[in-house]
């Protein structure tokens, strides 16, 4: 596989913003169009223990959109792809695969009373919230019975298949957990909708559409479908289990497309920290500065910054954030900016930063200086 990015550091940050040791790599395959990251050392040990993702409250989430004072949540928009793309049905017997806390399964299971659900993941932290809805009899953990083999109707996937180094074997798997035409149901990060995937030092896998296309195929599906358009950010894949022989076609022109994409993710992440400690040079001795976003991009920010002790606040926008600390710093919200802070950090998907910063009631504050990752026009 040919190598794309290198840090180069001697740490790296996780989809949690967690620092963990060593660089992040990314290689691209050119017989698929597939990206493939190195992972964290001692996967199983990280993801039994580790990766704690939203635990907190039952509720919690992470936010998709925001339009005025009404809040988008990730499930929420997820609930209206999946009821969009699919005919979910009380007949249907359901898997959700690497489903952690199982928000998604909850929100169909409350949807459509009596439907099969099951429930499949690698860490046992996630029991207490399976149990309230689903019997120890549809649970699993580590490995799936084998009386569950050729059991489902549809097997969901949200946010998971990023994290697994072996991609093939998984959606092998899959296919054999399902019945003959049943369908799968995959959602997994687009680095051309959202940059910080590129870089995610958790993430080993960054799929493209060709190579998800190619997984699906060589697993024995048909029908399939990538979706780019629907949730912004990530690919939204289909697929019936057919068992018939792949087909090949001409895919050369969309991964010379991939081939650059990757490329251009690579010279922008190489070039993000040189930018944020420009602009931090340039502020006036003294300054005191916020950060906007306590998820990936915010951490990448605060973790490149020359002088971290000047950030006085995180800004987020989440309910479920505010009151928290992140690297021992308050997490308010935007309303609450202090009126001393000179430098507001945009730690946001620079495919919406500028439309939310403008947002703000503070935007136009005189003295008030925004920072935005990526240069005006990318």
């Amino acid at each position: 596989m040919r190598l794309i990015y290198d840090s180069a550091s001697t740490s790296s940050l996780s989809s949690l913003c967690q620092i963990l040791p060593g660089a992040k790599i990314v290689r691209y395959c050119e017989e698929c169009g597939h990206l493939a990251g190195n992972g964290v050392a001692d996967a199983e040990a990280f993801y039994e223990t580790d990766y704690r993702i939203l635990l907190d409250e039952e509720d919690e989430d992470q936010i998709y959109d925001t339009s005025g004072d009404r809040i988008v949540t990730r499930t929420d928009h997820q609930m209206a792809v999946l009821s969009d793309k699919i005919a979910l049905d009380p007949a249907l017997t359901v898997l959700d695969y690497g489903c952690a806390k199982a928000a998604m399964a909850r929100k169909i299971a409350a949807a459509y009373p009596g439907i099969g659900m099951h429930l499949f993941d690698v860490s046992h932290m996630y029991e207490p919230f399976w149990d309230r809805f689903v019997s120890k009899d549809r649970q699993a953990i580590h490995q799936t019975p084998e009386e569950w083999n050729g059991r489902f109707d549809l097997v969901t996937s949200f946010f998971a298949f990023e994290h697994i180094a072996e991609p093939a074997a998984a959606i092998a798997h899959v296919a054999q957990l399902l019945k003959p035409g049943g369908q799968f149901y995959m959602i997994v990060p687009d680095i051309s909708g959202n940059a910080a995937d590129f870089i995610v030092v958790d993430h080993v896998n960054h799929f493209t559409k060709t190579s998800a296309e190619r997984l699906m195929a060589d697993a024995g599906f048909d029908e399939i479908d990538v979706d780019q358009g629907c949730h912004r950010g990530a690919l939204v894949v289909f697929a019936r289990k057919s068992g018939s022989a792949r087909v090949e076609s001409d895919q050369t022109a969309a991964k010379e497309a991939i081939l650059a994409e990757a490329q251009r993710l690579a010279a922008f992440w190489s070039g993000a920290a040189d930018r944020i400690r420009t602009n931090e040079a340039a502020s006036p001795p003294g300054s005191k500065a916020a950060i906007y976003g306590s998820g990936f991009y915010g951490a990448f920010i605060h973790s490149n910054l020359e002088n971290p002790g000047s950030t006085v606040c995180f800004l987020d926008q989440s309910p479920w954030q505010q009151g928290k600390t992140l690297f021992g710093i308050a997490i308010i919200a935007p309303g609450d900016l202090p009126e001393d802070v000179g430098t507001v950090y945009a730690g946001l998907n620079p495919v919406i930063a500028r439309k939310v910063m403008q947002t703000q009631p503070w935007a136009g504050r005189q003295n008030l200086q925004i920072v935005y990752l990526e240069e005006s026009g990318q």
